[in-house]
């Protein structure tokens, strides 16, 4: 052990939250795999499945996922590159988007998984076009689901800091 050693800060053991309802507010728990504190930068452990490249974006796919007590969906975070900074790709969100014949039945399953546990959501409907737009708040966190019925019937799951 040398002099400066002594001063070194020794590194504070992970801590994964148990409960990932509880977990919201501080990151996502993959229930199956990990847990991601938001904010933190998604290269330094490489815990995603697969990267895209895009223009303007970086896409991170986390596969198919188990979320908060149950939900199971094939989840993904988008890291647009005028927003980051210091070439680093701060977690931010994690959302799922689904445009095939099952977005309606997604849309229900995840709507009532979402309200049995974190109640009624505030509500927005646009009667005419068919459009339902759901959103909870819980600390800093957002989270919306939306159905939409244009062309095609599609359902947007998104979670993530709300700044």
């Amino acid at each position: 052990m040398t002099f400066f050693s002594r001063f070194k800060k020794k590194a504070e053991p992970e801590i994964v939250p148990i409960d990932s309802v509880k977990a919201i507010a501080d990151g996502i728990l993959f229930e199956d795999a990990f847990f991601l504190k938001w904010g933190t930068d998604i290269e330094l452990d490489k815990k995603y499945t697969k990267k895209e490249y895009r223009a303007d974006r970086t896409i991170y796919h986390w596969a198919d996922r188990t979320i908060l007590n149950g939900l199971s969906l094939y989840f993904k975070t988008v890291c647009w590159n005028h927003k980051q900074h210091s070439g680093s790709k701060s977690f931010e969100s994690i959302d799922f988007l689904s445009e095939d014949s099952e977005a309606e039945d997604i849309f229900e399953k995840t709507k009532a998984h979402l309200i049995r546990i974190f109640g009624e959501p505030k509500l927005e409907e646009d009667v005419k076009q068919g459009d339902i737009a759901l959103e909870w708040r819980i600390k800093a966190v957002k989270i919306s689901l939306n159905f939409f019925h244009k062309e095609r019937k599609k359902v947007h799951l998104e979670i993530g800091l709300w700044l």
